[in-house]
């Protein structure tokens, strides 16, 4: 790892603008269901090895014209065994009240492992970490380093007074090229109408409602084509589904789809590599028998990767370059995506069984935590939802921005179902 990788890059710094200016901090989870030889000494082990590898690190926040940057350190994660097995029904629970573990990208902890038996002889294991420390794909790199024990820290050397100037003048340049293209692109990137609704009631949530349910694979596969789709096509079109469900798009509506996509290369060891393209997708009723507009809109907003960043993509390079103040300010207005579709692919065997001899579902979800429910409401998000495979099954995570249309997990668990029931699929819920 090379000295630039010792600070942090504009996309690491949005989410550490979320957390530590704007008050959202956003948190990684993964929940694994895996069998009894899955015990405290496992556990111990991959904390262990999870402390000397790519996710043990902390930001070292610093003044501007400076960019903050990564100190690794085996203190900057937890973990632990729970004593008191949960019964099969109080899985979604435990699963939840991992998320409040009070994470912190500078102070630390960064992450927590965390694991339980059930009543019915399984194991559960929780990791939660910041997705300033890692997105989703240096998650799953940095777990399969810990299992394998190939996860080395890298050694850390203050910055010298030559670096910090380099880097000052870097960050400047950056800046000030992102602000010209941003101008040139006719300004900021607009953002969408306030809705008409209720106010939500006062108060914090812990996390935002979120539910999981299992499809077996080959089925999912066998909708998909069914319909002159792929199954990324039909993973969107289902979460397009759930959120025209909650009433707040209808038929004729164009919504704008997000669809994250992964920039990493090999040997990447950035934190956060990932991008994301918008398919503006037309709500109709015929796309549960053909999926073709939806196939057609998804690859026109994959082929804009060629065209480079996008105006947003400029404003997060001149963010980093801006005070928490002003950020501040300037995020007065800002919304989250309103629909999002995040296809997570088939996940390596060795991070679905965490090395033992169980590859069960893996249920992956990216949420905000601890943020009161008359800000989260005030960004104007709709439904986020996540999917990968593992062990012959589709497992997707859903989850909800929207805490007035859809506030509780009961909601949302009726929503997915109904959609699901749609598509005559059948759904195992798990959390």
């Amino acid at each position: 790892m090379g000295t630039s990788a010792h600070r942090l890059t504009a996309d690491d710094n949005l989410f550490v603008v979320m957390e530590h200016a704007l008050g959202i901090p956003v948190i990684n989870q993964s929940i694994w269901r895996l069998g009894p030889e899955v015990d405290e000494a496992f556990v111990a082990n991959l904390a262990a090895n999870l402390r000397t590898g790519r996710l043990s690190r902390l930001v070292i926040r610093r003044r501007l014209p400076l960019r903050d940057r990564w100190i690794h350190t085996p203190s900057a994660g937890i973990h632990r065994f729970d004593s008191v097995p949960v019964s099969p029904e109080a899985v979604s629970d435990w699963a939840r009240a991992q998320l409040d573990a009070k994470i912190n990208s500078a102070t630390g902890p960064a992450w927590s492992l965390t694991a339980t038996r059930t009543t019915d002889g399984n194991t559960l294991v929780s990791l939660v970490v910041s997705h300033v420390v890692g997105d989703g794909a240096a998650f799953v790199t940095g777990v399969n380093e810990a299992v394998q024990a190939a996860g080395v820290t890298p050694p850390t050397a203050a910055p010298t007074l030559v670096d910090d100037f380099r880097d000052g003048a870097d960050l400047l340049r950056s800046a000030a090229r992102a602000a010209v293209r941003v101008l040139r692109a006719g300004g900021p990137p607009s953002t969408p109408p306030e809705l008409e609704h209720n106010s939500p009631t006062t108060g914090t949530l812990t996390v935002p409602a979120s539910i999981a349910v299992t499809l077996d694979a080959a089925t999912f596969d066998a909708v998909a084509a069914a319909a002159g789709g792929t199954p990324n096509t039909l993973f969107s079109a289902i979460v397009l589904g759930v959120l025209t469900g909650t009433g707040r798009v209808k038929s004729g509506d164009t919504v704008p789809l997000s669809l994250p996509v992964s920039t990493r290369a090999t040997g990447d060891d950035r934190a956060n590599a990932t991008t994301s393209v918008v398919a503006d997708i037309v709500v109709t009723d015929d796309r549960y028998t053909d999926l073709s507009a939806i196939r057609r809109a998804s690859k026109a907003a994959f082929a804009g990767l060629d065209d480079g960043p996008d105006a947003m993509g400029q404003l997060v390079v001149l963010a980093q370059a801006l005070p928490d103040t002003v950020i501040r300010r300037l995020a007065a207005s800002m919304s989250t995506p309103q629909c999002l579709a995040s296809n997570l692919g088939e996940l390596d065997p060795t991070f679905a069984s965490l090395g033992s001899t169980t590859a069960g579902p893996v249920a992956m979800r990216s949420l905000p935590v601890g943020v009161p429910a008359e800000k989260l409401a005030a960004m104007r998000g709709g439904i986020s939802a996540w999917a990968s495979r593992s062990a012959g099954l589709v497992t997707l995570c859903v989850g909800s921005l929207d805490p007035v249309t859809v506030p509780t997990d009961g909601v949302l668990r009726q929503l997915v179902d109904a959609e699901l029931s749609r598509w005559n699929l059948t759904a195992t819920p798990w959390l």
